[in-house]
């Protein structure tokens, strides 16, 4: 009786080792294209865009730990797109480059 109770853990575990790990990519689209292999999320379309989450200054600041390359919408002080680089906040800063008012990121060898 003893022997049926440790086979059954047994085989549980042997079933749990063989389940190979792949690993995914998940695509948000309306033409159901596949997610380009490289990617973990592929997001595409032609008539909408992408919204970052939303915050004050303050909601920022208190965001224990962020990671490397976070990326949030600051809606107050000044506004704007900032990123994590590993030790503090940055503003993506905007630049008017031409007289029909659109706006470019500028990026050099030392950053933004």
């Amino acid at each position: 009786m003893a022997s049926a109770f440790l086979k059954i853990p047994l085989l549980v575990s042997i079933c749990f080792l063989s389940v190979n790990g792949y690993a995914q990519s998940v695509t948000i689209n309306t033409n159901n294209a596949p997610a380009d292999t490289s990617a973990i999320l592929d997001i595409s379309s032609s008539t909408k865009g992408m919204l970052v989450p939303r915050m004050t200054a303050q909601q920022k600041n208190a965001i224990f730990t962020p990671a490397t390359g976070l990326l949030i919408y600051q809606t107050d002080g000044d506004s704007g797109f900032y990123y994590f680089n590993g030790s503090s906040w940055l503003l993506l800063i905007t630049s008017n480059v031409s007289t029909d008012k659109q706006n470019t990121l500028i990026y050099t060898t030392k950053g933004f």
